[in-house]
């Protein structure tokens, strides 16, 4: 069985970044402990592959043996509610020490007030990331985030069995994809797997499709040519059949990527954080699944990906030392070495460009597509801000009414009115 980077290329790799790296605080050789005592960190996070609670475990469990005094308590909040839950905590001065934030919503923590930037602290570094990663958390000349193990984006994902007995190639439009996925649907699964539930993963699944149509990246034309088409689209796949209306309930990860490994989904939209899942259910690339671009309107066109990722982000809450703690705890994550493995384990790509090119270097042919696409990709809150998240909640808002049957000019006028006022707040 594969991986996504093979297991001897990975840590041969590890070893030689390790090696290159003259000091790591907060996880070299030495200890730290602190006369005053115990400390504890409380994190939380959505994070739930395997290769990601492995990663997080084996991390955490290495940083407590090198600060003895110190546990991290990590806790695990579902993708759909980790936002509101962090905004709640923040409005009562009582958020964990560490946040893991997709990173949209990077700008509306810093607008809280309750967290500090890193910055700050002695041994922070910005240097060596690509820029539209590392700048998310840029506000005022203060740095407030860094990475957690890099960035992402989605593709399609197809299990090659399936195409193959239907005797069709990947979609590369959307006549095709809507063509293909009514073939592919059968008693036993879907053609497509849809995201649809109240989430930032639904409007994220449906920007390549509005964004590479004409769509502008401030939604301020939403309700016009590029949105409805977009928007029918999905509305075409939901009312053939070819896509569960149950996908109103559906996250990327877990919902549609188990079904898709289940077999009960034919293709999906979603990213390289399941390659690690799809190894271990023995899914091997080229095999069992394949990876294809996101099908456009019209050839020609390319479809322009969100960028995706998580940021580390330290909260005011328990004083000067939790704070430094905190932030030792986020920069050991960034040495060369740890950046690499946990890219790996993650299924991302690296945020530092000297460790992204050693990674590319020893990366499965699987990885070709979401590279290139990332070349297109686009930070979601550049030019928007705190502004993101709210029109992200109308824009999955209106897909969500549309899958209910809600005409879709209609929704996407509800959804216009709504976007408009907070692009003028």
């Amino acid at each position: 069985m594969t991986v996504s980077i093979g297991k001897r290329r990975i840590w041969g790799l590890v070893a030689a970044l390790a090696a290159a790296t003259c000091a790591v605080t907060g996880l070299s050789g030495a200890t730290t402990s602190f006369a005053a005592g115990h400390i504890t960190l409380t994190e939380e996070d959505y994070f739930n592959t395997p290769g990601q609670i492995g990663a997080l475990s084996a991390y955490n469990a290495l940083f407590e043996r090198q600060h003895p005094g110190v546990t991290i308590k990590r806790t695990y909040v579902p993708f759909a509610n980790l936002d509101t839950e962090l905004l709640t905590q923040a409005a009562a001065s009582d958020l964990p020490n560490l946040l893991a934030t997709d990173n949209p919503v990077v700008s509306t923590m810093i607008e809280t007030g309750q967290v500090v930037p890193l910055s700050s602290f002695k041994g922070f570094s910005a240097k060596g990331y690509y820029p539209a990663v590392v700048d998310e958390g840029l506000y005022k000349g203060k740095y407030y985030s860094l990475p957690v193990a890099g960035e992402n984006s989605v593709a399609l994902i197809y299990n090659i069995a399936m195409l193959k007995a239907a005797g069709i190639t990947p979609p590369k439009t959307w006549a095709d994809l809507v063509t293909d996925a009514k073939a592919l649907t059968t008693s036993s699964h879907y053609g497509f797997g849809l995201t649809c539930e109240a989430g930032e993963d639904t409007t994220w699944q449906w920007e390549p499709f509005f964004w590479g149509d004409g769509g502008k990246f401030t939604f301020s034309n939403i309700d016009g040519a590029p949105g409805v088409a977009a928007m029918n689209l999905y509305a075409s796949l939901v009312n053939d059949g070819s896509a569960s209306k149950e996908c109103l309930n559906w996250s990327q990860t877990p919902s549609v990527s188990t079904q898709f490994i289940n077999g009960t989904a034919a293709m999906m939209l979603n990213g390289p954080w399941n390659f690690p899942t799809f190894n271990a259910s023995n899914m091997v690339y080229g095999q069992q699944f394949g990876v294809a671009p996101i099908p456009t309107n019209s050839p020609g066109q390319k479809a322009v990906v969100p960028l995706g990722g998580e940021d580390w982000m330290v909260s005011k809450s328990g004083g000067s030392a939790a704070q430094k703690m905190a932030f030792q705890y986020v920069e050991g994550m960034q040495t060369p070495a740890e950046e690499l493995n946990l890219a790996n384990q993650f299924g991302y790509i690296p945020a530092r460009i000297s460790v992204a090119k050693a990674f590319l270097k020893a990366a499965g042919p699987e990885w070709t597509v979401l590279v290139n696409q990332t070349l297109y990709a686009h930070p979601r809150t550049l030019g928007l801000g705190v502004k993101y998240p709210k029109i992200s909640q109308d824009v999955w808002t209106a897909i969500q009414a549309v899958v209910s049957g809600t005409p879709v000019q209609s929704a996407l006028s509800t959804a216009q009115s709504q976007i408009s006022s907070i692009l003028s707040s």
